[in-house]
């Protein structure tokens, strides 16, 4: 059930989901959503990956030549074959598209071949000899990050710590004198696969005209071109990138994956390419969610206000960089959470590792901590004897206070409301802790509450470009390099554009994806796409009016003041419609065409990565203990989100539920081990991923209100359900076995331990 509310009347609807039919619904029941790994042509050549079978090594030769003179085969390229910049990256350049010196991870990428059909492809493979010498394996972080280390153990000249953040304000000696209650506890989290339906994939052809043609899903088609371009050593007009519809994300396809690879195959053949991975080699190629351990201090006052945070995170980025800075940037900005303290000392620390690569997830770096803070909270307030709820109450943070980093930040109240939601409702006010069937199944009730950055941290690629225009058949076009992930971003820009113009949502067609069409939106990240359709859109609606009015105005020769914009054209005083497209037909080519250019609203003073936005979510979780066997299920979920007006009802509630779903995994069953630099798990019969059999009754609660005066608009929805989710279970979990739950997931064999265990 989903009800939208008002922070304080949560039993009232105010909208109904009945007439919110997402717009691609049908062609996704229909099993035919155009996906671009199903571009299938009886032409296409098809690619496959060398990678490494070992986790570390120095490459001695490679030898191609057997491969080349097999029937069929069209290309086999390495590193030798790149004509321009090898290698990418973000903030740190530092994966090689083909390696030819060293490999770093098993599935790091050596060699490619193009064939005439995957048999020959797979046979070219075994054709191609690599001579490897094996290096230490460096698999775990803090021992990577070890004064000790030997050269031949370093993952990257220079050592094995790729970046480290370290925070501190207030008098910790003071704050720590006022304590009476003082708790320290390490956490672990766990290294979580994407498990997208669709493994990356896609094709790459020549143009006919010098250049080249790339079709893979991903949320960032601009960057994918230029990157191949200055691989390729063409200008960045030459390639042209179409990145959407995506069969899902969740930021394992936010950075380029086999595209260069793929690029180079279909350059040096001049023939299309379709390069798709089965599981096991996506598995072994993608990235995955950081695994964190997080040793957290926390201490109190006799009457339960916070004194002081101490903090230590040691995060494995694995073999390359990714988005790895930017995700201990997350964790230490939200360590704090949304709570005040005297004193705060955060230190972070990201180490390579040869445990494979871990990049851009769901919850971005911030729901490993998160964990760890809000389970300490509930310790912390038991041991002041102080319900968790209003612990929590008491130490939040004034609206108007600085951000946890003591940047400047939007002034914002939502965590006060969503935790005045959570705690009011039905559930909490319930016991929090029961047994049933004589003592077999244990119940227990937990409560959670986050705060959530939005967008990119200052110094991000923040600007953003979109085009509002009206096409020749009287379509309303909305152009962005933005893509639709499966987030609902088509439904929501028709919404927005409904409300903003005043037209029909069904004559709205969202141009999305295309590097031939679309301007420069940067990357459909972060949670930042519908908020800045929401900024674009109010920034171009007076000018898109004016020249809607003045086009009927000529028209008809009467005074724009006598026309009124409807949901189909322009009416004049005696209801007369001109419809939109003989509008288009009236302007031809003068037709309305806007540029609008969005920057980053970062103040002046703030620091590089904090966050200028934040969006607020609670949740309760009820889970229930099975103590014969160990096994948990979560039963119940509500979901209190404080996010600003709802922009596609059906998008808010895939959102809240599917991160929801996702957060529970993280606390009960996902996590890739991997072993001697091996992933133990490399398809899904081994590594559960909930279904719908497995998601508990939820009840979504959309906190609409904001500050009077708020200058952003809705708040992103694409992340905070998994942030929140994840604590409030596991504080579930906790409450259930009365045990603190200290590492996640929480397996059946650990629920067995913990129970055995001293509480």
């Amino acid at each position: 059930m989903t009800v939208f509310s008002t922070p304080h009347d949560v039993q009232t609807p105010v909208q109904t989901l009945a007439q919110d039919i997402r717009p691609d619904v049908w062609a996704k029941l229909s099993g035919n959503p155009g996906y671009l790994t199903d571009r299938i042509e009886n032409n296409q050549l098809h690619g496959l990956i060398l990678g490494s079978p070992h986790p570390h090594a120095r490459i001695v030769r490679i030898d191609t030549h057997a491969a080349e003179q097999l029937p069929g085969v069209h290309a086999v390229v390495t590193h030798a074959d790149i004509p321009g910049i090898d290698r990418y990256g973000l903030r740190k350049v530092d994966r090689p598209i083909l390696c030819h010196d060293k490999v770093r991870y098993v599935g790091d990428p050596v060699a490619a071949i193009a064939a005439i059909d995957l048999q020959t492809a797979y046979a070219a493979l075994e054709l191609i000899h690599v001579e490897y010498e094996q290096l230490p394996l460096v698999d775990d972080p803090e021992a990577a990050l070890a004064d000790t280390m030997l050269p031949d153990a370093q993952v990257h000249a220079g050592g094995n710590l790729l970046h480290a953040v370290h925070h501190q304000r207030g008098d910790m000696q003071a704050a720590q004198s006022n304590s009476v209650y003082v708790l320290e506890a390490s956490y672990t989290t766990p290294r979580q696969m994407h498990a997208f339906l669709e493994t990356e994939g896609g094709v790459a052809q020549p143009d006919g005209q010098g250049g080249l043609q790339l079709f893979f899903g991903g949320h960032n088609p601009v960057r994918e071109s230029q990157v191949i371009a200055n691989m390729l050593g063409l200008p960045h007009k030459r390639v042209t990138a179409l990145g959407t519809p995506v069969g899902g994300s969740y930021g394992g396809k936010d950075e380029l994956t086999i595209q260069p690879i793929a690029a180079l195959l279909a350059w040096k053949c001049q023939r299309a390419v379709r390069l798709h991975l089965s599981r096991p080699q996506s598995v072994d190629f993608g990235v995955k969610r950081h695994p964190m351990r997080i040793r957290l201090r926390m201490g109190c006052d006799a009457q339960g206000r916070l004194t002081f945070q101490q903090a230590q995170v040691v995060a494995d980025t694995g073999a390359y960089a990714t988005h790895g800075p930017e995700v201990l940037d997350a964790a230490v900005e939200h360590m704090p959470g949304p709570y005040a303290y005297q004193a705060v000392d955060i230190q972070a620390r990201l180490a390579y590792t040869n445990n494979g690569v871990a990049g851009a997830f769901r919850g971005f770096g911030a729901v490993q901590v998160q964990f760890a803070l809000e389970q300490h909270m509930d310790r912390l307030a038991a041991m002041a004897s102080i319900p968790a709820d209003t612990f929590r109450a008491m130490n939040l943070t004034a609206p108007d206070a600085p951000g946890p980093l003591d940047q400047t930040v939007v002034p914002f109240d939502g965590q006060h409301r969503a935790l005045d939601v959570a705690s009011q409702h039905a559930l909490w006010q319930g016991p929090h802790y029961w047994t049933s069937q004589a003592g077999r199944y244990q119940h227990g009730v937990g409560l959670a509450l986050v705060h959530r950055s939005d967008g990119f941290g200052k110094g991000g690629p923040s600007g953003c470009r979109m085009a509002l225009a009206l096409a020749a058949d009287g379509s309303i076009e909305l152009r962005s390099s933005f893509t639709e992930l499966g987030q609902n971003l088509i439904g929501s820009i028709r919404n927005l554009c409904a409300q903003h113009l005043g037209c029909a949502p069904h004559l709205v067609r969202p141009v999305l994806g295309d590097t031939r069409y679309t301007p420069d939106s940067g990357p459909v990240a972060a949670s930042r796409a519908t908020s800045l359709v929401w900024r674009a859109l109010i920034e171009a609606k007076d000018q898109w009016l004016h020249e809607l009015l003045n086009a009927a105005a000529q028209y008809w020769q009467l005074p724009s003041s006598d026309l009124t914009v409807t949901p189909e054209g322009v009416r004049n005083a005696t209801s007369e419609l001109l419809p939109y497209v003989q509008i288009a037909e009236y302007l031809g080519t003068a037709s309305p065409c806007i540029a609008i250019d969005l920057h980053a609203e970062d103040p002046a003073d703030n620091a590089h990565d904090t966050h200028f936005v934040f969006g607020a979510c609670a949740a309760l979780a009820q889970v229930r203990v099975d103590t014969w066997s160990g096994m948990l299920q979560v039963e119940k979920m509500v979901i209190c989100s404080a996010l600003g007006p709802t922009v596609s009802a059906q998008g808010y509630v895939g959102q809240m539920e599917g991160g929801a779903v996702m957060g529970l995994g993280m606390c009960v069953s996902e996590e890739l081990e991997c072993v001697q630099g091996h992933y133990v798990q490399r398809n899904l019969d081994a590594y559960f991923v909930p279904s719908i059999a497995d998601a508990p009754d939820m009840e979504v609660l959309a906190i609409q209100n904001l500050p009077e005066g708020d200058p952003i608009g809705p708040r992103g929805a694409g992340e905070i359900s998994v942030n929140v989710a994840a604590p409030a279970v596991a504080n579930a979990i906790a409450r259930a076995l009365q045990r603190p739950v200290e590492r996640l997931p929480m397996l059946p064999h650990h629920v067995i331990t913990a129970l055995e265990s001293t509480p």
